[in-house]
C-alpha cells in the first residue's frame, strides 16, 4: 500500500510539473506581447503653434472715439500684443442682436490669435436703442480707422487689417466689407481691408429675411431694422455685392443654428463668386451660432482651423 500511495504521489508531482509551463505561458504571454514594437503615432489635426515669446499684456479700454456715449466704454476696444512687431491685426466685432453683448471676454480667440502671430483687437460700439443700425456701422468702421492709424505702437501692422464679426456683428463687418460708404467716411478704404470673417449671421439679405421668417420670430429683427422695405435692403450686404470694387475677400460661416442662414450665406457667397471676389463658404453644421463663436481658437476646432489655413493663404498674397 506504501508503493502504491508513493506511485500515486509521485505521479501528481509528475502531472503538476506538465501542467505548470502551460500555466505560466498563459500568464505571462500578455507581457510577452507588451513588448515594445515601433508604431505611428498619428499627429493631431492642426495643433496651436506655440507662441514664440511671452504673451504680452492686454491693453484694455482703450478709446477710439471721444463721442460721449450713454455707456462707459461703448466706443472703446481693447488690444491683445503680441510683444512682436508688424504682426497682422484680427479686428474683431461682437454679436448681440445690435442691444447687448461686449468686446471683452473674447474666449479663446486672442490667444489662438497671438500664438500664431497676429494682434487681436476687439471692438465695441454703441448699442440700440441709444444708436441705430447705420451709427453702428459707422461705430466700427471709426474703430478702424483708429487702428490703421494706432495700432503700430502695439506692434500690429496697419497695411495688414482684417475684421471678424460674430452674429450682429458678423452682419457690420460684412456691411462694411461691400458698402465702402462706411470706410469711406472714416478715410479708409477696401483696399485697407486684407480679408473678412463673418461668422454666423442669416442677415445678408433682409428684405428676404424679414419675408421668410416664422411668425413670432422675427422680433429682433424688427427691432433693429424697422418695417421699411427699403431700409431693409439699404442693410443688407448682399445689395452692394458687384464685380470690379475691389471687395475684400470673405470667409462665410454658417451652423445649425438658424435654418435660413445657410440659405442666405450659400446666396451671399454664389454673389461674391459670381463677382470674382475671393470667398470661401465653411458650414458648420455641427455646431449652434452660440458654440461656433465659444469653440472658434480652441485646439483642434475644426472651423477655426479652416479659418486659419485661409488667413495665412491670404497673407502670402502681396
Amino acid at each position: 500500500m506504501k508503493r502504491i500511495g508513493l506511485t500515486v504521489l509521485l505521479l501528481l508531482l509528475t502531472l503538476t510539473s506538465c501542467r505548470l509551463p502551460r500555466d505560466l505561458r498563459g500568464t505571462l504571454a500578455p507581457e510577452k506581447r507588451s513588448t515594445p514594437t515601433k508604431r505611428s503615432t498619428p499627429a493631431p489635426p492642426t495643433p496651436v503653434p506655440p507662441p514664440t515669446t511671452e504673451p504680452a499684456t492686454p491693453v484694455l479700454n482703450v478709446r477710439y472715439s471721444d463721442e460721449e456715449t450713454k455707456v462707459p466704454n461703448l466706443l472703446s476696444l481693447d488690444i491683445y500684443p503680441t510683444g512682436e512687431k508688424n504682426q497682422p491685426v484680427m479686428i474683431f466685432v461682437h454679436g448681440g442682436g445690435w442691444t447687448n453683448g461686449d468686446k471683452f471676454p473674447a474666449d479663446a480667440k486672442p490667444a489662438a490669435f497671438n500664438a500664431r502671430g497676429w494682434v487681436f483687437v476687439s471692438v465695441n460700439y454703441r448699442l440700440l436703442p441709444e444708436v441705430d443700425v447705420i451709427q453702428q456701422v459707422k461705430d466700427v468702421a471709426r474703430s478702424i480707422a483708429w487702428a490703421k492709424q494706432n495700432i503700430a505702437q502695439y506692434g500690429g501692422d496697419p497695411a495688414r487689417l482684417f475684421l471678424m464679426g460674430h452674429s450682429a456683428g458678423a452682419h457690420l463687418v460684412s456691411l462694411i466689407g461691400v458698402d465702402e460708404t462706411y470706410l469711406r467716411g472714416a478715410g479708409l478704404s477696401f483696399g485697407d481691408i486684407r480679408g473678412i470673417v463673418s461668422l454666423d449671421t442669416q442677415t445678408y439679405n433682409m428684405a428676404k429675411l424679414m419675408s421668410n421668417l416664422e411668425p413670432g420670430r422675427g422680433g429682433v429683427y424688427y427691432n433693429a431694422f424697422g418695417d421699411d422695405p427699403k431700409h431693409w435692403r439699404r442693410m443688407s450686404p448682399q445689395t452692394y455685392v458687384e464685380a470690379g470694387k475691389d471687395i475684400p475677400p470673405f470667409a462665410i460661416i454658417y451652423t445649425k443654428s438658424e435654418g435660413l442662414g445657410g440659405r442666405f450665406s450659400k446666396q451671399f457667397y454664389a454673389s461674391l463668386q459670381k463677382a470674382d471676389v475671393h470667398s470661401v463658404l465653411i458650414p458648420a453644421l455641427e455646431e449652434t451660432r452660440w458654440e461656433a463663436n465659444e469653440n472658434f481658437g480652441l485646439l483642434n476646432d475644426r472651423v477655426s482651423d479652416i479659418v486659419f489655413r485661409w488667413l495665412g493663404e491670404l497673407l502670402k498674397e502681396p
